[in-house]
């Protein structure tokens, strides 16, 4: 179970959701929350579905439960959360009262290497001492939690009195000098400890970003989706308003057929309603993780030793990778939201009762609900004859010859969001040339992709490459070859702003406008020419 310490625990993050105590061998569950050791075992013991007690998340298979060791083999197989223990321990060592550890008066300062407070007078003895002399000392009154955890030393897991400074990618270990010589010698790549762990900063920093930017973006789509249901209930009131007015003319005749379109009309309203929320709980049930995710990833940069920090970016890193690719795939779910419309059909209310039956229809129609193309996009499946579309559309590779890769978005372009592609390899034996991106103003289903878009394009897309190509017409430009002899891993994307302007994008930096008076609805394209072999598609990013 996890441990009481005085006044910390008001610090919910620190305590556990099933004991409310301080974690005690705090375990990172596959959703991001953590739980103590203990109470994960008590917890799946009485809840054989396994499913986590605060998302109802699961936690693991329940056919993976051991048949001997029960539950255990699954909770030790979890992660430890060593950030959370860290912090745990800096709590519970800043929440005791404040004595002094050599003559029992009143501390006023804190040794983060003993983690021993010390009044005035033995702080400078402290200091004197050869022992001691180097370790470092801080004010109590300004310490936190956070800061005290992440200036704990390492220690080698084997070697505990031995300090870590080297890391083991082989084994994604931090290790002593003793441990290097003995059992990793073999071992390639051996790193300083400390540029191990600013590696790993940085990438939990890059997993905060995209983490957040996926938050907002579920936010935008949650929202989205409460002024749809808005819309909805605005579309169904004049509905039922036109159908009175109808009604009206026919007098009693008509009564039953009101009734029964007032019905059926309530009825498509119910069935939005319901997919509207079944969608906005799977959004939300979403962003929890990725908020959980988040936090894990925040609180290990803020408040985690260096060993923490690796041991906490191994465990995070492929789940963050399933989260965003998952988080890409949720278009889908945003597209099963419909709209309700009614159709009053005039000739026949001019019929008799026998013709009231056939009175109206009521339909539930698709309808754009707006963030949906916010969430991500995916080359459509309509292409060049040379290209292949892997990784759930978000790749496209020419497999042969230099032309015929034509890729285009698979839904139409958001103003002010930025759609952007990375170069992922090169074939240098193909001639050097630009790479031929821009809109096109017909819809993906339709176009005609046996030409380049140098042939049959002209006349509906906007081309930049040595030039721009506006609907058929060669325009002056400013690019400064901004598309020539790209190098793998450049970014570009195309974005058309509020204003219609078309902008390119390369590795961030925004070239200018392009063309202007852009109509909509147009779709991205990008094309695989010449020494462009294989491109992959980026998150969108909004920037209006």
């Amino acid at each position: 179970m996890a441990t009481a310490a005085g006044t910390s625990s008001a610090d919910t993050e620190t305590e556990c959701s099933v004991c409310h105590e301080l974690f005690k061998n705090p375990k990172l569950l596959p959703c991001a929350h953590v739980l103590c050791r203990h109470c994960l075992l008590s917890w799946l013991a009485s809840n054989p579905e396994a499913l986590c007690p605060l998302c109802r998340g699961a936690i693991a298979d329940p056919k993976e439960k051991s048949k001997t060791k029960g539950w255990e083999d699954v909770v030790n197989a979890l992660p430890d959360d060593v950030a959370m223990a860290a912090l745990v321990e800096s709590t519970r060592v800043l929440s005791q009262d404040h004595v002094c550890v050599g003559c029992k008066s009143a501390a006023v300062s804190i040794c983060l290497n003993c983690n021993d407070m010390m009044c005035k007078s033995c702080d400078d003895l402290h200091t004197k001492f050869s022992a001691t002399r180097d370790h470092k000392v801080e004010d109590l009154s300004s310490m936190t939690a956070e800061e005290l955890a992440a200036s704990q030393p390492d220690h080698c897991s084997v070697h505990t009195s031995n300090p870590c400074e080297l890391f083991c990618p082989t084994h994604g270990a931090a290790i002593c000098h003793l441990c290097a010589s003995a059992k990793h010698r073999a071992c390639p790549d051996l790193t300083e400890l400390a540029e191990a762990a600013d590696k790993s900063r940085e990438e939990l920093s890059q997993m905060v970003t995209s983490l957040l930017s996926e938050e907002q973006q579920l936010e935008e789509a949650v929202a989205a989706l409460e002024r749809h249901l808005e819309a909805t209930e605005k579309v169904v009131q004049e509905a039922v308003a036109e159908i009175d007015r109808t009604c009206d003319k026919l007098e009693k005749s008509v009564k039953e057929c009101r009734c029964r379109l007032k019905e059926m009309t309530l009825d498509a309203k119910a069935k939005v309603k319901d997919t509207v929320l079944t969608v906005k709980v799977t959004l939300l049930d979403h962003r929890g993780r990725l908020t959980s995710h988040r936090r894990v990833a925040n609180r290990t940069t803020r408040g985690s030793t260096n060993k923490g920090m690796c041991d906490v970016t191994r465990a995070l890193r492929d789940r963050v990778n399933d989260i965003l690719v998952t988080c890409c795939q949720r278009g889908a779910d945003l597209k099963s939201v419909s709209m309700v419309t009614l159709t009053i059909d005039a000739a026949a209310v001019s019929r008799i009762e026998k013709e009231l039956s056939e009175l109206g229809q009521v339909k539930i129609i698709p309808a754009s609900v707006g963030p949906v193309q916010n969430l991500g996009w995916r080359f459509h499946t309509n292409h060049g004859e040379n290209i292949v579309l892997s990784n759930d559309g978000l790749t496209a590779e020419r497999v042969k010859d230099y032309d015929y890769g034509i890729v285009v978005a698979d839904q139409p372009m958001v103003p002010d969001v930025l759609y952007e592609i990375q170069i992922d390899k090169l074939d240098m034996k193909q001639l050097q040339y630009f790479l031929p991106c821009g809109v096109v103003l017909t819809d993906p289903d339709h176009l005609r992709l046996s030409d380049t878009a140098y042939s049959g394009w002209r006349r509906e897309a906007v081309v930049i490459s040595d030039a721009v190509y506006n609907r058929g017409h060669t325009e002056d430009n400013n690019l400064n070859n901004a598309t020539l002899d790209l190098s793998e891993g450049t970014r570009v994307g195309v974005m058309v702003t509020t204003k219609a302007e078309l902008h390119l994008w390369v590795n961030g930096s925004d070239r200018g406008v392009i063309a202007t008076t852009v109509p909509t609805p147009c779709f991205a394209f990008f094309e695989l020419f010449c020494q462009y072999k294989q491109v992959s598609i980026l998150p969108p990013t909004r920037l209006g």
